[in-house]
């Protein structure tokens, strides 16, 4: 089991986790960055909080910040790149004992955000 008290350790199974989806999806020219941060920003949290569905106190694992790619013009101007956030912080607290297991599911869920699946019922549909 690796170390999750060093950010070293957390950062090489995020990079597992990246090589698990299918070699098609990261070959793709304009797949997002990953980056590894250790909470979420408060106005994320903020913003995300007001939103109906949901629920205060719930913590954020991942965000996939950009332009999904299904709603991309060729004529769009690039203001930021396309990110997925993975945020150590909250992964290790809601983690059940399996960290690579749910690390995975993070970077496979942010990424079916980036391809176009929207609503967090589309993305569990897909079962990531």
């Amino acid at each position: 089991m690796a170390d999750t008290t060093n950010p070293k350790s957390f950062e090489e199974i995020v990079e597992w986790a990246y090589t698990t989806l299918p070699q098609k999806i990261r070959d793709l020219p304009d797949f997002p960055g990953i980056q590894l941060v250790d909470e979420p920003p408060a106005d994320v949290l903020e913003d995300i909080s007001n939103r109906k569905k949901w629920r205060r106190g719930t913590e954020l694992l991942g965000l996939y910040s950009g332009t999904l790619r299904t709603k991309r013009s060729f004529t769009q101007v690039k203001y930021a790149p396309d990110l997925i956030f993975v945020f150590r912080g909250p992964i290790l607290r809601c983690s059940k004992g399996d960290l690579r297991a749910e690390v995975k599911r993070v970077v496979w869920h942010e990424v079916a955000h980036w391809l176009g699946y929207e609503t967090e019922e589309q993305v569990k549909a897909l079962g990531l």
